[in-house]
């Protein structure tokens, strides 16, 4: 069952229409039944009850509904905000935990069975640990104590525990681990709101970069869903590490606000760590403003080396310097040392075209070991793509098994491709000087070799020879086909018959007399074969190597000078590089000659594989980890098609890689729409925004102060900032919505911080950020 509350649509910000992405709050989302013990009673009675029989005892059930309760699968955390182990200015914003099942927070009752929770509160909660504030962890460093389930639910005489049913508890579960932490009873007071208020602390989004289509239920979450749990404690500006903590609320009672009593032991679900610090360059706008003009390495640049500032390298040395191209050592078959210049597939300029063999493929790295003029010296940059993509084929024996099989195919079809075409000519010129056979031949004693040989042709066996083995003879040009018609005369005896439906057959003429015009030729075969499963499966994993995936990273950036920490580059992608790249992979078991119709059909699955990378970008910085979900948009000033996005993927910890079909003229970066986090702006003031119908989200262009209002913004004893949350929400509804209370998804809205973006234009690399 899911309640169907007052949708809340809310812009990400209040950019133009067409960049908008629409995020939809909800209360909550209730499952169809919470988790405990039912009995479940079936009474049967039939209308006479005067019959024997009619009345039939009842019968009872014991059922138990289970859902997560002492740990939380990690893959069910979507994102934490701040991002774990992150530093930056976190000081006006309110840490939040997003969970892909959105039900999870209300599959449960918080506190105990006597505590009423009429505004569906969750049964968890979201609490921060400054260092210090913690017994078990002074650090802030998220130490947990691990206890069995059977010994949390015995209880400990110096703690608070949970008080919670043991026989509606997984008896598999009693074993087993879970992670605590006590937690001193006056500070869990201080941080933890009324239980009245603690549902304007949960609710559910949808929507944002990952939506799915809409099934025309506005008010009901769809399948993108995920439920929000925030913090109630804003971290001070230089307070230092914080610990999150995601607790469960079941089975406690609301802490009082004495002091002195045991310390309550909580099970943490969930936890991470960062620092506030205000003087921090990790906050978001910060990070992305480094790659604005003026910046030095940190401006969006092309990826190219550097040279060392007074170096003093001559005019030629530098050309190659600004082509992309990076000096190595170079040890030569023989084992001798010498320089060489290296260039990966990523250049700052546009490669002029690598000039091919004249089959189309390189047989080889040596043919592509090329003389650099200026310094007598190779480049050897082609001549290691193609080693590399000979070794990533070698490592996948999937790829390899396959490719040798398709070879194998190729060059069996080509054979007796030959040696029937060798056999079909014998046999025309035959029956051209034979002329017609009579309508009834004597049978001849015994069939010869070659006519047991026709008679298997003309049987069953030639469908299955035609769809293993028909392919036009690739060192020859494609015979010219002749369809026969009704009106033709019927086809010479002799003459080999196939399925029309597959090939078609010229057939020669009955005539007493051979036909002397130079041009007849012999027949032959005209097929149209599918590709093969296996030339299938081989284009797409080329494809999927031409968007360089598996290629170490060394071989894409040579140089880490190109690539310094929180800085952007761009470039251009080497076609003659992607060219040698395949070129190595397909390299397995190649013989030039026999296989040039299996390389014909590898070409052409690969051109339908969808577009080649033209140009990317490479993005080293804190904000690849501090924001899984970073979005980008690449435009281009020519033309109306958009600039495709070929690939992205995170190279490692802090590093991503973007591939495009072309360059873009201009770059926007921004925080995910379902990424939106909550607090209050510079001021210390909540923006408020429209709550009407078709305007949800609309900054109104009022404020309400909050980090100035005592009232709304608590500091307790132990020098945490608090909000006053059921009193916020109250003078926030007087706003926004006077004569009527707040909904958690209302709520919500109001505290929304807007993302933040940069839009970068690389005509002369102008920089704006928002």
């Amino acid at each position: 069952m899911t309640t169907h509350p007052t949708e809340q649509s809310a812009p990400a910000d209040d950019t133009p229409a067409t960049s908008v992405t629409s995020v939809t709050f909800h209360d909550h989302l209730l499952p169809g039944i919470e988790a405990g013990r039912y009995r479940i009673t079936v009474d049967q009675q039939l209308p006479a009850e005067h019959l024997p029989g009619a009345r039939l005892d009842p019968v009872a059930q014991i059922v138990g509904v289970r859902a997560s309760q002492f740990r939380l699968d990690p893959s069910w955390v979507h994102a934490v905000y701040p991002a774990a182990h992150s530093q930056g200015p976190f000081h006006g914003l309110l840490p939040h935990i997003t969970l892909n099942p959105a039900s999870l927070p209300w599959e449960r009752e918080p506190f105990t069975g006597s505590i009423r929770n009429p505004a569906r509160a969750p049964w968890t909660a979201l609490l921060l640990f400054g260092e210090g504030e913690l017994p078990g962890d002074p650090n802030a460093l998220g130490a947990t104590a691990s206890v069995t389930v059977r010994a949390l639910l015995d209880g400990d005489a110096a703690v608070s525990g949970p008080a919670l049913d043991r026989d509606a508890v997984d008896p598999t579960l009693l074993d087993t681990p879970c992670r605590v932490v006590d937690v001193p009873q006056a500070l869990l007071a201080q941080l933890l709101p009324e239980p009245s208020d603690l549902a304007f602390l949960a609710h559910v989004r949808s929507g944002g970069e990952d939506a799915a289509p809409a099934d025309g239920q506005s008010s009901r979450p769809g399948r993108d869903a995920r439920a929000v749990i925030t913090t109630a404690r804003f971290p001070d500006a230089d307070r230092g590490r914080y610990v999150a903590h995601l607790v469960s609320l079941e089975g406690h009672t609301p802490p009082g606000p004495q002091a002195g009593g045991k310390p309550v032991r909580l099970v943490s679900l969930h936890s991470w760590t960062f620092t506030s610090c205000a003087a921090s360059g990790d906050g978001f706008g910060r990070l992305a403003g480094r790659f604005a003009p003026g910046n030095g390495e940190h401006s969006a640049a092309p990826l190219r080396p550097a040279p060392a500032a007074g170096a003093g390298l001559p005019d030629e040395l530098g050309t190659l310097l600004e082509q992309g191209m990076v000096p190595m050592t170079h040890i030569t078959d023989s084992g001798e040392r010498a320089l060489a210049w290296y260039s990966g597939p990523f250049l700052p300029r546009v490669a002029p075209e690598l000039p091919r063999p004249a089959d189309g493929h390189f047989p080889d790295a040596d043919g592509l070991l090329l003389h650099e003029p200026h310094t007598g010296t190779f480049a050897t940059g082609y001549a290691c793509a193609w080693n590399v993509g000979r070794a990533l084929a070698l490592a996948d024996p999937g790829f390899a098994t396959t490719l040798v099989r398709l070879r194998h195919q190729g060059r069996l079809r080509r054979a007796t491709d030959r040696q029937y075409a060798t056999y079909r000519r014998q046999l025309f010129h035959s029956s051209l000087s034979a002329g017609p056979a009579p309508r009834a031949a004597a049978p001849a004693a015994a069939p010869t070799p070659r006519e047991q040989f026709e008679e298997l042709l003309r049987g069953d066996a030639l469908d299955a020879l035609a769809a293993s083995f028909a392919t036009p003879d690739d060192s020859e040009p494609q015979p010219r086909t002749v369809s026969a018609t009704p009106d033709e005369p019927e086809p010479h005896p002799q003459a080999v018959r196939a399925t029309p439906t597959t090939y078609r057959l010229d057939a020669p003429p009955r005539s007493s007399a051979p036909q002397p015009e130079p041009q007849q030729q012999p027949p032959s075969l005209s097929p149209s074969p599918s590709p093969s499963p296996d030339a299938r499966e081989a284009a797409a994993w080329l494809a999927t190597l031409r968007t360089l995936s598996g290629v170490p990273f060394d071989y894409l950036v040579p140089d880490q000078r190109m690539l310094p920490p929180e800085s952007l580059r761009l470039f251009h992608v080497d076609r003659g590089w992607l060219h040698a790249l395949l070129d190595g992979a397909r390299s397995l078991d190649r013989h030039p000659g026999a296989d040039a119709t299996t390389d014909a059909e590898l070409d052409d699955l690969l051109d339908g594989q969808g577009p080649v990378p033209t140009a990317g970008l490479l993005l080293r910085s804190a904000l690849v980890p501090g924001w899984p979900t970073l979005r980008f948009e690449a435009g281009a000033a020519s033309g109306n098609a958009p600039v495709e996005v070929i690939r992205s993927e995170a190279l490692g910890a802090d590093v991503l890689l973007m591939l495009f079909d072309r360059m873009p003229d201009r770059l926007t970066i921004s925080e995910p729409p379902q990424g939106l986090h909550f607090g209050v702006d510079e001021e210390g003031n909540v923006a408020l925004r429209s709550l009407a119908p078709g305007e949800v989200g609309r900054p109104l262009g009022r404020s309400v102060p909050v980090g100035a209002d005592p009232a709304l913004t608590v500091t307790t004893p132990a020098g945490a900032r608090v909000l006053n949350v059921g009193r916020l929400a109250a003078r926030l509804a007087e706003d926004v919505k006077p004569g009527s209370p707040l909904s958690p998804a209302e709520f919500a809205v109001q505290l929304v911080r807007a993302p933040e973006q940069l839009t970068l234009s690389f005509e002369g690399t102008k920089g704006t950020t928002r």
